[in-house]
């Protein structure tokens, strides 16, 4: 069954490399099967409003994460479709031991919170939209500050439409994205594509009990596209009002996923270089 988001960024692969100053090891060419487009049209719809990225840093091992989980799930619910979580489960506070089941730790994760983000941060940390912090981390900021950072951002429009549909082909999945620009943007542009996992019952640390049955969600269990995201429409430096760009391709599950009826799909287009700013961002179920 297709499942489409009404406001989803495209997965865009292509053979060139993204530019910014980022180890060559980030950067992959394209080695899977794709077709795309790209066309103008006369039918161009109404700018949307910008979804707010929040990947929010944690760990099993951080008795503090709890309450910043709550805090993301609170802000969320007071802007419903306004804000979107990816929990980065990097290395800091987050050893596999025992009573744990599931080892969160993910080696492309922490790639991303090191090379990317500016470091590993204290916890709960969070990166809003990759927007510079000014302060020790260039991304993450303080939990104390999230929400005023957010409350900011709401009403946001964006020149970027997007689109996107996941449908299942065996154990193959192909995904099907569009993007259409509502204005002129010149900046250089990449995709980023995370494959996230909600529902995970496993150990957590808390401030005041260690809990068996916590509720882990939006666990980035697999980053699909390179590191640093991937170029796209590199040969046209300025995309022009109605310009539309549409890919397709096909890819796996990964070997740590609990279980696929959780996962799904978060996808956004951001800038490249030194200012890596999200421009749109949705999620959508896999199945």
């Amino acid at each position: 069954m297709k499942r489409i988001a009404v406001i989803l960024m495209g997965i865009v692969f292509t053979t060139s490399c993204v530019k910014e100053k980022t180890p060559g090891s980030l950067i992959l060419h394209n080695e899977i099967n794709t077709k795309d487009t790209t066309y103008i049209t006369n039918s161009v719809p109404a700018p949307q409003t910008r979804v707010i990225l929040c990947e929010e840093a944690t760990g099993v091992r951080c008795s503090n994460c709890p309450d910043g989980a709550k805090q993301m799930k609170s802000l969320s619910e007071q802007n419903p479709g306004k804000i979107i979580v990816a929990a980065l489960y990097s290395h800091f506070l987050n050893e596999f031991l025992p009573p744990s089941k599931h080892d969160f730790n993910n080696k492309k994760v922490d790639t991303l919170v090191n090379a990317i983000l500016g470091g590993d941060p204290s916890k709960p940390s969070s990166a809003i939209n990759r927007l510079p912090t000014q302060g020790v981390l260039p991304y993450f900021f303080d939990q104390t500050l999230w929400a005023g950072q957010i409350n900011s951002m709401l009403t946001q429009k964006t020149p970027i439409h997007l689109e996107l549909t996941s449908i299942p082909n065996g154990a193959e999945y192909i995904l099907k994205s569009k993007i259409i620009f509502t204005d002129t943007f010149t900046a250089p542009l990449a995709t980023s594509v995370y494959l996230m996992e909600d529902s995970i019952i496993d150990y957590q640390l808390d401030k005041t009990t260690d809990i068996d049955d916590y509720v882990h969600n939006h666990v980035v269990a697999s980053i699909l596209t390179p590191i640093a995201g991937v170029s796209f429409l590199n040969d046209i430096t300025q995309k022009e009002k109605g310009r539309v760009f549409e890919r397709s391709f096909v890819f796996s599950l990964p070997s740590n996923v609990v279980d696929k009826k959780h996962c799904k799909l978060l996808c956004f287009v951001h800038k490249t270089g030194s200012d890596k700013e999200v421009m749109q961002v949705q999620e959508v179920e896999l199945d």
